[in-house]
């Protein structure tokens, strides 16, 4: 039998496939230049800074309204901006309800809702009152946890000009409502009322109760 010719060095794999490679070199180049400019890239780029979760609302939401899942969602805040005592998980605020009314990206808290959290929240021989408060901007300086003076003004139950009234000292305020605008059991025209929700003995939270059924009380923040 013949011995089979051997294949030109021209045509053997070896050989295609340097010209292929050949051929486009270029292309090659380009695709190692960005390769290398993608990996400079990432290696330049600051690492992500650090996230801490927060439980957030997804809409404006009344107070008594009981939580679902489509109320809240889960954001990732700059480490150390995550508001004191804030939740993180959908299942720690989902089927309870709000003790106040929020708005839209709030960041939910314990103390924002009633049943467990808001029990919790409250110190040892006190009640939850809500106290309607009529000086907006001194109650929009009161934070859950800071204690405060409410006070009864002559002239907001009469009338009348007379000397104020201390009703209740050193109460701590659990949580904080402003509704869209006044009204309910108050008398018309009182304006922008506020509610607070503090903790406090039982005879003083009688004492709130009649005061507050009048007029608003006024809210005057302690000292730390």
């Amino acid at each position: 039998m013949r011995a089979r010719s051997p294949v030109p060095p021209s045509r053997s794999p070896a050989a295609r496939a340097r010209r292929f490679l050949w051929r486009r070199r270029h292309l090659l180049a380009a695709l190692c230049l960005a390769c290398a400019a993608a990996v400079t890239v990432t290696a330049l780029r600051p690492p992500d800074p650090p996230v801490e979760r927060v439980l957030t609302l997804t809409g404006d939401v009344p107070a008594g309204h009981v939580l679902t899942a489509d109320d809240v969602r889960v954001r990732d805040l700059p480490a150390g901006s995550r508001p004191a005592g804030s939740l993180r998980h959908p299942d720690e605020a989902v089927g309870r309800p709000l003790a106040v009314g929020l708005a839209a990206g709030t960041a939910l808290q314990s103390a924002m809702l009633t049943g467990p959290g808001l029990a919790s929240a409250v110190p040892a021989g006190t009640v939850v009152v809500p106290v309607p408060v009529a000086d907006a901007a001194t109650a929009r300086l009161a934070e859950p946890g800071q204690r405060i003076d409410l006070v009864a003004a002559g002239s907001d139950v009469t009338g009348v000009e007379a000397e104020a009234e201390v009703v209740a000292r050193d109460v701590v305020v659990l949580a904080i409502w402003t509704p869209e605008s006044g009204g309910g059991l108050l008398e018309p025209g009182m304006g922008d009322v506020t509610y607070l929700y503090v903790a406090a003995g039982e005879r003083v939270a009688t004492v709130l109760v009649g005061s507050s059924a009048w007029a608003p009380l006024r809210a005057v923040l302690r000292s730390p």
